[in-house]
């Protein structure tokens, strides 16, 4: 893998009231978005929410695995490691 990016493991709950970064269970960011899990219109909406909030281009976020899963693991920037860190430490 590239040095350039790391790995995110993500809980979604789709069909949610609203989009939202809930925080951490263990080492798993929870997110909420409103998008159900029909053709991708979820895991979009996931992707977004993640590029608006570390403010990226959604091209940088990159979905690696759980395309039908509520459980997935996201392709981020190396540089956005810092940030998810301190979310994790300190909350949202």
């Amino acid at each position: 893998m590239n040095e350039e990016y790391w790995i995110l493991e993500v809980k979604v709950t789709p069909k949610s009231r609203e989009n939202k970064i809930v925080g951490f269970e263990g080492e798993v960011l929870k997110i909420r978005v409103t998008e159900a899990p029909e053709k991708g219109k979820a895991n979009e909406a996931v992707i977004a929410l993640l590029a608006k909030t570390l403010s990226l281009p959604k091209r940088d976020v990159t979905l690696i695995s759980g395309e039908t899963s509520r459980k997935k693991r996201l392709l981020l920037p190396k540089s956005t490691e810092s940030i998810i860190s301190h979310w994790r430490e300190h909350g949202l």
